[in-house]
């Protein structure tokens, strides 16, 4: 039984209840469960994916794929596109602009950037960088830069520097579980599904900041739902490839597809997700529009991972 369907059929209340009967299971199965049954010490902890995004980041600006640690069957994307060790991203940043976010998830063996990048050539843009590191080498790459869209407009690195993602650890007080914080995004993308978002525990302050635009504090971060159901016909690809616990940061990679005869373009997304004392906070986003009659495709498919 879902928690969507739980919280559309009984009372918050009840709801609550629930929950917290849920938790508990869940806490006295950890402490009981076999020692064999338990998950396996991180390879990686935090300290370690740190380094590797730091590595492999300062490679990509020196634009030497050799210095980055990359493995045999590195494989990585950007935009959609599969990327060669040389080209594209690696020939295209210099360094690290006015925001630089790291978030890292041990569990999975994943770190990420969300920040500004410069360019070697032209204006600094938005980007969100995931890397995956096994056996200590960095075995994936997926890179979002932030475009323009038909009903978007320009990405502003200067928005994402008012109001940038978190740099501090939360509160251990303020801080959810994994199994929380991958429901509470589950059903958040079920809401724009549902084109309501009314039932989503969230943060009455809460904002988003799209592609470095404007905070959305007049609409919050669920009230502009009901209007997805003229122009967004589904959420699709949904993947959440790192948990940043000490955070409270979920990287959500998911593509907005439109209605076919509707403005805009379908959207590629990573939504960097805040959730705070079990609510959701605030997110912000590095967005890439795909071109139109484009495949449904994020690039990686067909590529064999395991994120718990």
């Amino acid at each position: 039984m879902s928690r969507h369907f739980i919280l559309r059929t009984t009372n918050r209340g009840l709801l609550a209840a629930v929950l917290v009967a849920v938790s508990a299971a869940v806490v006295w199965f950890a402490a009981t469960a076999p020692a064999h049954a338990q998950q396996a010490p991180a390879s990686c902890d935090r300290a370690c994916l740190k380094k590797a995004l730091n590595t492999y980041m300062a490679a990509v600006f020196k634009h030497d794929p050799g210095a980055a640690g990359l493995s045999a069957d590195h494989y990585a994307t950007e935009n959609t596109a599969e990327v060669k060790s040389g080209e594209r991203f690696w020939k295209a940043f210099s360094g690290y602009g006015a925001v630089n976010r790291g978030f890292f998830d041990p569990v999975n063996g994943s770190a990420a950037f969300l920040g500004v990048l410069k360019q070697t050539a032209g204006e600094d843009r938005i980007t969100s960088v995931r890397i995956k590191v096994e056996g200590g080498k960095v075995s994936e790459a997926e890179w979002i830069v932030a475009g323009e869209g038909a009903d978007q407009g320009k990405p502003t690195p200067q928005g994402l520097s008012d109001y940038p993602p978190p740099d501090t650890p939360l509160p251990p007080a303020q801080r959810s579980t994994r199994f929380m914080v991958k429901s509470l995004v589950s059903d958040f993308y079920q809401a724009v599904d549902d084109h309501t978002g009314e039932w989503i525990p969230s943060d009455p302050n809460c904002y988003r900041v799209e592609n470095g635009g404007p905070p959305t504090w007049k609409w919050g971060c669920l009230g502009h739902f009901e209007a997805f159901d003229q122009r967004v016909r589904e959420v699709s690809l949904r993947r959440y490839p790192l948990i940043d616990e000490e955070m409270g940061v979920v990287l959500c990679s998911v593509i907005f597809q439109h209605y076919p005869g509707k403005p805009g373009h379908d959207t590629l997304v990573h939504e960097y997700i805040q959730i705070r004392k079990d609510q959701v906070h605030a997110w912000w986003t590095s967005m890439y529009f795909l071109p139109p009659d484009s495949p449904t495709t994020n690039g990686w498919e067909n590529r064999h991972w395991q994120w718990r």
